[in-house]
């Protein structure tokens, strides 16, 4: 059975291994200090498809009981420390260290040790349970249509999916589930907000940027700072977070919509293949009254942050082969 792998590259410098006095550099890079006074994530639920979480300070509170994939009935935790990092970034409680993107959220475990099929299955867990984003911070290489159904599960239940699109050294595209239709695949860019070629993969699929170099947490372990499309994913999942907190009727193609209006365009003007629609910006987000009124159907929403116009244009033409 093939696995899945986190999605995240060891940076091996003498930087801190946690959080700077004055907090870390993309909390500020993102104005998430202002944010917070409009949204901290209360009464949403994320679901994270990861290794685990295990016991942090900084996640007193945040952790609902979560399952495992495959159940091999081992005790719950996180050896590896990959989902216990993603947890801090989406929603630590900042009592020891880090405060994540979206401190008054609340996660869903799925611990994944399986493959596709596995994940799959979690995303229906997590949907079952209430999530209202899903983050899954892994991937596979190579175009897959595995995942189609649980992000078509996810959507038609009102949960956003966000994905790393994956690696640098590791993937050469990006990879399933971030280059399926639906899902906001998000690439990583450093602190000056350019992205890294040496980092993160770029491809049409792309859908936002964010946050994903130099990255320390509180976690216990944590050794150095760390790099990757896994980081940048889990900081979008918690702006997600913050909007259905702040926007609670909007659904979930309404959210996507809104991210896409208020991101930072950056590179070529419009939608490229590094950045997708721009670098994610949780202040806009929040703070930009959402157009709610538009008449455009969800699954154009879906269609945008999945694969742009491209993929649109592709989705008229089998509607049309599919009339009598």
């Amino acid at each position: 059975m093939r696995k899945l792998a986190p999605l995240t590259l060891a940076v091996l410098l003498t930087l801190p291994t946690t959080a700077d006095a004055a907090g870390p550099y993309w909390a500020e890079q993102l104005g998430l200090p202002r944010a917070w006074t409009l949204s901290e994530g209360a009464g949403v639920r994320i679901g994270l498809i990861d290794t685990g979480i295990a016991a942090e300070p900084d996640l007193d509170g945040a952790v609902l009981p979560g399952a495992d994939f495959p159940d091999l009935g081992a005790p719950a935790g996180d050896a590896i420390g990959h989902g216990t990092t993603m947890a801090l970034l989406i929603a630590g409680r900042g009592t020891a260290g880090t405060r994540g993107v979206a401190p008054k959220a609340e996660l869903l475990p799925a611990r994944l040790t399986g493959g596709p099929s596995d994940a799959i299955a979690a995303v229906h867990w997590a949907v079952d349970h209430g999530a209202k984003v899903v983050n899954l911070s892994l991937g596979s290489g190579g175009k897959s249509t595995e995942y189609d159904e649980a992000v078509d599960y996810a959507r038609d239940h009102d949960v956003v999916v966000v994905a790393a699109a994956g690696n640098a050294g590791e993937d050469r595209e990006v990879t399933s589930p971030a280059d399926r239709p639906g899902v906001l695949a998000v690439s990583a860019v450093d602190r000056t907000g350019k992205f890294r070629a040496d980092v993160s993969v770029s491809g049409p699929e792309v859908g936002f940027a964010a946050p994903g170099v130099d990255i320390s947490t509180s976690r216990h372990g944590e050794k150095a700072p760390t790099s990757g499309t896994s980081q940048a994913a889990a900081i979008v999942s918690g702006v997600v977070a913050l909007v259905r907190s702040r926007y609670p009727d909007l659904t979930a193609a309404q959210v996507t919509e809104q991210l896409i209006r208020t991101a930072k365009d950056l590179g070529p003007p419009g939608r490229d293949a590094e950045y997708g629609y721009g670098l994610i910006d949780p202040v806009a987000a929040l703070a930009t009254e959402p157009a709610v009124d538009t008449g455009t159907p969800w699954w154009v929403f879906a269609l945008w942050a999945a694969g742009g116009v491209l993929v649109l244009g592709a989705a008229f033409v089998v509607l049309r082969r599919r009339r009598p």
